[in-house]
């Protein structure tokens, strides 16, 4: 059967108000400066593998050296840093003990560390966006989508030890939406994922409020190759829509005037 494979709370939210969305717009906003963060980050990780001739196939096992030294000594230190992010997603957003964390051994790492407080809530956070930069940058598996999922976990426990009134479902997975969109654009499939994954449909206002103002926000910041600014963008913010577009005629006759659209003969 299809059901959630998240748990943050036992118990759901049972709605929201207007003032839990305009928090999720909020955290949205904050998501998307974190993303902007990562893209110059990664961007300098990628320069410096270009600039040691990494990038090449013919030394791809350097490459992969590299990347993997950096995201090991990591997983190491901060276990919740290892993997794509799916499964201890969990982990994180209900900031349970490492021995919770399914594909890791020694689950503590090597000194024991626990994501038990606010700041090594950050601390994971940080260290999940190093690991995501250096996997991609290796050419490794992983991507961006569900590692982002939980770096916004470990972001919305941050917040939530700083203002407890606001919902840790809603935190965790607006601050995972702001970040994502940010990156990949995907301001619609985002929450619509998030929500049903953790089973927190009702968050779904706040969460959908933080994919589209990280949209807004990261208009102009085409991460992947494949991306372009958005030029709708553009049209939405400032309406510069010719609503009422006027065909010019095919003549060489320059005394002749414009013809609007409604008045142009149809050819049949």
């Amino acid at each position: 059967p299809i059901a959630p494979i998240w748990t943050i709370e036992t118990i759901k939210m049972s709605g929201e108000t207007g003032t839990l969305v305009l928090v999720g717009a909020a955290i949205g906003l904050a998501g998307a400066g974190i993303s902007a963060i990562f893209a110059v980050f990664h961007g300098k990780v990628m320069g410096q593998f270009k600039a040691y001739d990494l990038l090449r196939d013919e030394v791809a096992p350097m490459r992969g050296l590299v990347g993997a030294v950096v995201v090991v000594i990591l997983g190491m230190l901060i276990p919740q840093t290892m993997f794509w992010g799916e499964y201890e997603f969990q982990t994180i957003a209900t900031m349970s003990p490492a021995s919770t964390l399914t594909h890791v051994w020694p689950t503590t790492g090597l000194f024991g560390f626990e994501m038990d407080t606010g700041f090594k809530a950050i601390i994971v956070a940080v260290c999940k966006l190093i690991a995501i930069s250096f996997t991609v940058a290796g050419g490794y598996r992983g991507g961006f989508i569900f590692p982002f999922f939980a770096t916004g976990a470990a972001l919305g426990r941050a917040l939530c030890s700083v203002f407890p009134w606001i919902p840790v479902p809603l935190a965790c997975l607006s601050f995972a939406a702001g970040i994502n969109v940010g990156i990949t654009r995907t301001s619609l499939a985002t929450p619509v994922i998030l929500c049903f994954l953790a089973g927190e449909m009702n968050a779904m206002s706040g969460v959908l409020a933080a994919s589209l103002v990280s949209l807004f926000a990261t208009g102009y910041m085409p991460f992947l190759k494949t991306q372009v600014p958005r030029a709708d963008l553009t049209n939405s913010l400032f309406a510069n829509l010719d609503l009422d577009p006027v065909i010019k005629k095919e003549s060489h006759n320059h005394d002749e005037e414009d013809i609007p659209a409604e008045k142009v003969p149809l050819n049949v």
